[in-house]
């Protein structure tokens, strides 16, 4: 039986559908014995990120095939016997990066193919400026349509771990009821501007967290369009405080579905924007 409870949820935005626009939102999870991961990812708006609907969707995706490759290289044995992931206990930082550069790799490699297949219609380039065109003509300029933020977190039985590039936000809640972020901020992240995936130097802008200690019983995470909708800290951390009594009290199951029939009105009363949440419970700890 698994020890956590993983979900994930994406709701297109109210002006996104007043505009025709689609959903740039992407999110995913997955749980299991040994541990459990749960992704957001944010497709920016904007005239030149065009395919950031697209973006958003490969990230996700190749971060999950990526985490799913380093947990099980991570949890396989060495030729002492002992777990690879003492390692990671020892050195985080240097296996944080590795993860990152290998994400970034492969979406730019399934980037790479989708543009190959697909290459920009006039349609699409008809909406950008002339100084928007003569970049996207340059060098890897293309990219920049299908820019993402992402936030991924891991959770296993005796380690945690986050990371995160662009805005959005990753709160947990701990056994002493203390709700933080503890993924460090980027202070280039203001307003409507955020660092990307899609940015020439994308490693140097991920942050990180890995804990062994005080783990979390609760892991949220959310795109821009949850924290927009609340403004500060403290009403992000009491919306989250909901969510956990909604699932101590109806169960994660039901908890989720009535978390996803309420996004729409989240939105529409909030940000206005595409709106993902997802999310790790470890089961034995949900209300207490």
């Amino acid at each position: 039986m698994s020890k956590f409870d993983a979900f994930h949820l994406s709701e297109i935005g109210a002006s996104h559908i007043k505009e025709e626009k689609p959903c740039q939102d992407f999110s995913l999870s997955s749980d299991g014995r040994e541990y459990a991961i749960a992704i957001v990812c944010d497709g920016h708006g904007g005239n030149k990120y065009f395919r950031s609907d697209r973006g958003s969707r490969l990230a996700a995706e190749q971060t999950e095939a990526a985490i799913l490759q380093f947990m099980k290289s991570r949890f396989a044995k060495n030729q002492h016997g002992g777990k690879v992931l003492d390692t990671l206990f020892a050195n985080p930082e240097t296996f944080m990066n590795q993860l990152a550069a290998n994400i970034i790799f492969r979406w730019r490699e399934c980037l790479a193919t989708d543009y190959a297949l697909e290459p920009f219609t006039e349609q699409e380039l008809a909406i950008l400026s002339p100084k928007e065109l003569a970049a996207m003509q340059q060098n890897d300029g293309w990219v920049t349509a299908y820019g993402s933020t992402l936030i991924a977190t891991v959770r296993a039985k005796n380690f945690w771990f986050g990371l995160h590039i662009g805005d959005g936000k990753c709160v947990v809640v701990r056994d002493n009821g203390e709700y933080s972020q503890p993924i460090p901020w980027d202070e280039k992240c203001f307003l409507n501007v955020t660092t990307s995936l899609c940015d020439d130097h994308a490693l140097s802008r991920f942050r990180f967290c890995f804990e062994k200690e005080n783990l979390p019983k609760a892991i949220f995470i959310g795109s821009d369009g949850v924290d927009d909708t609340f403004g500060t800290d403290e009403a992000l951390h009491g919306f989250y405080q909901t969510v956990m009594k909604l699932f101590a009290e109806n169960g994660i199951q039901k908890g989720v579905e009535e978390l996803q029939a309420y996004l729409p009105n989240l939105s529409a009363k909030g940000s206005q924007d595409d709106i993902s949440i997802a999310g790790i419970i470890v089961i034995k700890q949900l209300g207490s």
